[in-house]
């Protein structure tokens, strides 16, 4: 990948500091984007990592990619029509369960993902052990501690994001489906081929019908 180019989005929920990520990255850098047939603006920036180089989009902060609001609806759009290199999720650690949603639908999309768990020291305070070895082998992708308050992690999550883009990171594990939710979602996906527009993935479309 040498003196190659890539995109990185910065998913996340609202208040998990994922600004801060993006301001550490860019720095100087950063300008406002629209993209065609959007009236919500992004904020880009530039970050050499070695010898590649990453634009950096910053996403609206999100909870879900269900579209229930504008910026969810911008999130999912940008992650389905302009595929990014790699999705970097940053997660609070100390709210993990209630972040681990966006990264479960985000594995039924076809990006490279990388969990910045942020506030680490935050879930530390409050007891909780983090184990980040455990949760890749669960998500099947890289986990990367940050305190991004303190620019701490923010270079070992660009190096596993540039590993992502290299095709270094493996398959993702995706959520495991009930059986007597499986029979109805292949019923789905037999009605959807050749239905979904370009970009969608049937699975993806097939389990958002689900959830209604």
């Amino acid at each position: 990948m040498a003196g190659q180019f890539i995109t990185v989005a910065l998913a996340g929920q609202p208040n998990v500091g994922k600004s801060t990520v993006f301001t550490l990255l860019t720095g100087l850098s950063q300008y406002v984007s629209n993209w065609p047939g959007k009236t919500c603006e992004h904020r880009c920036g530039l970050y050499r990592h070695g010898d590649v180089q990453v634009h950096v989009v910053d996403l609206p902060g999100t909870y879900s990619l269900t579209a229930n609001s504008g910026e969810e609806r911008d999130a999912r759009d940008f992650l389905l029509r302009e595929r990014p290199e790699v999705v970097a999720v940053i997660a609070d650690a100390s709210a993990l369960e209630r972040n681990l949603y966006l990264v479960a639908e985000l594995l039924y999309l076809p990006v490279h993902i990388v969990l910045g768990l942020n506030m680490t020291d935050v879930a530390h305070q409050q007891g909780l052990r983090i184990e980040p070895h455990v949760l890749e082998a669960a998500l099947g992708l890289p986990v990367v501690p940050m305190v991004a308050t303190r620019n701490e992690g923010v270079r070992e999550l660009m190096d596993a994001v540039v590993r992502a883009a290299r095709g270094e990171t493996g398959e993702h594990n995706r959520p495991e489906i009930r059986e007597d939710h499986r029979a109805v979602l292949d019923d789905l996906l037999r009605l959807l081929t050749g239905r979904v527009p370009t970009g969608y993935p049937e699975d993806w479309v097939a389990l958002k019908l689900l959830e209604g």
